[in-house]
């Protein structure tokens, strides 16, 4: 069985390989096709309506284009995007915690929120009075992957949603449980971001990247790959990225220890402990695995008032902090 497993994946990299020098020599000859771009929606405007201070307000994909590309050096746009697929998104504190890091320390152009519920509750409430230039983006889940096979894990949905929505509009995403820590400009340069998660997989909580970068449109491809039933949790998603990462160094800028930290084995240490989170550029509270180890996540500020830990610092740091938080 684990010979079989290995040999699919050989097979796997070396179709993602082929897809490589198909991309490249396609993207020095010709532009990607309209109904390539427009995967994501199915018209041509970017129909996105602004939710924050109450306020109704239409944005056009162009729009965002325009003012978010500006910056001299920077080939990513300052445009971030969460994606939520399922029920309702009851928010919650550390939801809170999360867009106002991104306010207090990118100081985004946009805010984007995709999928088919605007979020509600108490913290979403106050997210929207503390946290300027939020849209929401009607956006249905993928229903299989590109090759008509189903989704194993439900992830598996969002993972290939975020992918798309960077490689057809640019910018940032993030999992709704990451807090920002420090400025991304220095990251902003390269074409494609990724941070690594394990010795044999990049992680997808963060994906910086240009509209339509070619090492994107690869990842894009492997999904006409995704073996449906069979599939792993961290195949097509994380493993197939570290490994044209190897294969494709030049495309991609992977950060090694500084965006998915800690990692989920670390996290009572994290929670009640002493770690390191100088040179993070971004944490990621792994708020479901939290849950599953039997650890408390804050509710309210008084939670973390008192909090003991570098959880309760990061937290604190934020809620608490100056405005020029970078």
């Amino acid at each position: 069985m684990k010979r079989k497993r290995n040999y699919r994946l050989f097979l796997l990299l070396l179709f993602c390989l082929f897809l490589a020098v198909t991309i490249i020599w396609v993207t020095r000859h010709m532009e990607m096709q309209p109904s390539n771009r427009n995967i994501l929606l199915k018209c041509n405007v970017y129909c996105a309506i602004q939710l924050d201070n109450r306020t109704i307000k239409p944005l056009s994909l162009h729009q965002t284009e325009r003012q978010s590309t500006g910056e001299e050096g920077l080939l990513v746009p300052n445009v971030i995007h969460f994606v939520w697929f399922g029920d309702p998104w009851s928010f919650t504190f550390l939801n809170y915690l999360s867009f106002l890091s991104v306010h207090k320390v990118l100081s985004p152009e946009y805010i984007f929120i995709h999928g088919e519920n605007i979020p509600n509750g108490y913290w979403w409430n106050r997210t929207t009075q503390d946290v300027s230039n939020i849209y929401h983006v009607y956006r249905q889940a993928p229903t299989t992957a590109l090759n008509g096979q189903p989704f194993k894990f439900k992830e598996h949905k969002s993972d290939l949603a975020r992918l798309q929505i960077i490689l057809s509009y640019g910018g940032i995403y993030l999992d709704k449980d990451m807090i920002v820590l420090k400025s991304f400009n220095q990251l902003r340069k390269y074409q494609t971001v990724f941070g690594r998660e394990t010795k044999y997989a990049l992680t997808n909580s963060v994906i910086l990247g240009q509209k339509e970068a070619p090492f994107l449109k690869i990842l894009n491809l492997a999904y006409y790959a995704y073996n449906g039933p069979t599939e792993t949790w961290t195949g097509t998603s994380l493993r197939v990225p570290d490994s044209m990462s190897r294969i494709l160094p030049a495309m991609v800028h992977v950060e090694q220890d500084t965006f998915n930290r800690p990692l989920w084995n670390d996290l009572k240490v994290y929670f009640h402990g002493s770690y390191n989170w100088s040179r993070l550029y971004a944490t990621h509270v792994w708020a479901r695995k939290a849950k599953q180890t039997g650890l408390a996540l804050p509710k309210s500020p008084d939670d973390i008032r008192h909090w003991n830990g570098s959880f309760g610092e990061i937290t604190r740091f934020i809620y608490y902090g100056p405005n020029d938080v970078v």
